[in-house]
């Protein structure tokens, strides 16, 4: 754990955050060491671990990767992690991963030749949600070839899907996340600390290749915790805000009806149909979880199913079904579920379940 200061200039500056990883974090490290050249560096921040990490840490064989690792004196969640892990990095270009997902050990050499060869201040590739066994579950924000998004488009591209807010699939050059881009909540800081950032680039350069897999497993951040009414309604406006940068952005403006178009759909994602999932997933009293239905059922129109169809029959799908069903919507939605899975298996072949 050098203190590397005369060392050449970084090339990717990788933060990984960790709190109680337990043994997996070991072939995490084995997979960065195998992810990251000499050209770059790991910053580390255990945010107070009690089961041995800091001594895991001490013991590692860097294999001469430039590495620090930061210990806080506080627990700072993984916002706070991320932002003193930033504080502590010199690379031209930053990866922000976690400990416990998977990826194709040649993302960063592909998402460095991107960035030198598009100029983009920020890359991004594929990604997708799997189960702790490797099994697809969804794709996440993928792009059928590589494209150069350019002024508003990067906007209009963060409402409809093709750019999501995650860190791990993207490159970000330093200067433009600033000090402390993630606001210090539990959930939803990826989104809130890199929508606006990427929305407010000239340009930005995305691959169709999926490098990246984020494994949802039992009790992990994404499916132990369930965000606040309102984390989701910051989610909304931060949307809202994408959608006018996008209208004025001064290398090129989006025009208006696309944008409402793309802003509708938005919605339907991030916040109609999130917030009716939390209500379904979170384990909420009665008073509460209608509470949350109801706030997700407000501004639904009938007619908006049909107008997002032809973008996006899923998600319309997904719509219908909550604008029809109103306060039966769990009920509805997990037929829904169930119908849609029998169709799958028989498409495939399964044969009559």
């Amino acid at each position: 754990m050098g203190d590397g200061a005369s060392q050449p200039t970084v090339r990717v500056s990788a933060v990984l955050p960790v709190r109680d990883p337990g043994p997996g974090l070991a072939a995490t490290l084995d997979a960065l060491r195998a992810t990251l050249s000499l050209a770059d560096e790991l910053v580390v921040v255990d945010d107070g671990s009690t089961d041995g990490t800091a001594d895991l840490l001490r013991a590692t064989d860097w294999q001469g990767l430039r590495t620090t690792v930061v210990s806080p004196t506080v627990h700072r969640g993984v916002a706070g992690a991320r932002n003193l892990g930033l504080s502590q990095a010199r690379g031209e270009m930053i990866w922000f991963v976690d400990w416990d997902d998977r990826w194709d050990t040649g993302i960063v050499e592909t998402l460095y030749a991107a960035r030198v060869a598009s100029g983009a201040p920020v890359v991004g590739c594929g990604a997708d949600l799997v189960d702790p066994r490797g099994k697809r579950r969804e794709l996440l924000g993928v792009v059928r070839r590589p494209i150069l998004l350019t002024g508003g488009h990067i906007g209009l591209a963060i409402l409809d899907g093709r750019i999501r807010g995650y860190l791990w699939n993207k490159l970000f050059a330093r200067e433009v996340l600033g000090t402390a881009p993630f606001p210090e909540q539990r959930t939803r800081s990826d989104f809130a600390g890199s929508v606006e950032v990427m929305a407010r680039q000239a340009t930005t350069y995305l691959l169709p290749d999926v490098l990246f897999h984020h494994v949802q497993r039992p009790g992990s951040l994404t499916t132990g915790q369930h965000p606040p009414l309102a984390t989701l309604q910051e989610s909304l406006r931060i949307g809202e805000r994408v959608a006018e940068l996008a209208r004025v952005h001064p290398v090129g403006p989006v025009q208006d009806v696309v944008v409402d178009a793309a802003l509708r759909r938005f919605r339907y994602r991030e916040w109609h149909l999130a917030v009716a999932g939390t209500a379904m997933r979170a384990g909420f009293d009665p008073r509460t979880r209608q509470a949350y239905l109801r706030a997700a059922l407000d501004g639904t129109r009938w007619r908006d199913p049909a107008r997002i169809l032809w973008r996006d029959p899923v998600l319309a799908a997904r719509a219908a079904v909550l604008v029809g069903s109103g306060d039966r919507y769990p009920a509805v939605y997990r037929s829904y579920l169930t119908l849609r899975s029998v169709l799958g298996r028989l498409s495939r072949g399964g044969g009559t379940p």
